[in-house]
């Protein structure tokens, strides 16, 4: 049975030498268009982000309902996302070895899967407070707490993210 790294590294070295990957390493204006995109879809799903997670906290917007918000800002975030996905795996594709051998990698993966996550749940929990339709009520004491400690998770994926360029690979990976 082949354990985890080394089916890890059997993918790595076969995308690096797929017509994709060869297309996004081989074209100089590819790697950097892409990381423009990504990095432009990143700021739509920050600031939908922000603006939620700082309206639950009573920070901004309070003249205004949690779920006016949401509809404002939750499907622009989740079309960046698809974007950032989209975009992510074409830079992995350029080089394999860059991102999927660095633990910040993994990191930043497992903590944006809990965010968006735990960010969707907050959200379908705001639904039944009176907050979602009330500017005037105050989100539950449960909620603010999520929120104020989601906004911590956020700035920690965006950091990993730019963090794995700087990262060492695995020792013995072939990056």
């Amino acid at each position: 049975m082949q354990t985890g790294v080394s089916m890890l590294e059997r993918f790595a070295a076969w995308l690096g030498k797929t017509p994709l990957s060869a297309f996004v390493a081989g074209q100089a204006w590819v790697v950097p268009t892409v990381q423009t995109v990504h990095i432009l879809a990143i700021s739509v799903v920050v600031a939908g982000v922000v603006i939620l997670h700082l309206r639950v906290l009573g920070v901004i917007e309070q003249g205004q309902p949690i779920g006016d918000l949401a509809r404002r800002f939750v499907m622009p975030s989740v079309a960046a996302i698809g974007v950032l996905l989209l975009t992510g795996l074409l830079m992995i594709a350029g080089e394999p070895d860059r991102a999927l051998f660095r633990s910040v990698f993994w990191i930043k993966m497992s903590l944006l899967a809990i965010a968006m996550a735990a960010t969707a749940l907050m959200l379908r929990g705001l639904r039944a407070s009176p907050a979602w339709g009330d500017a005037q009520a105050a989100p539950p004491l449960l909620y603010k707490g999520l929120a104020a400690g989601l906004l911590v998770v956020w700035a920690v994926i965006m950091i990993a993210g730019r963090w794995i360029g700087y990262a060492e690979g695995w020792p013995g990976s072939p990056s």
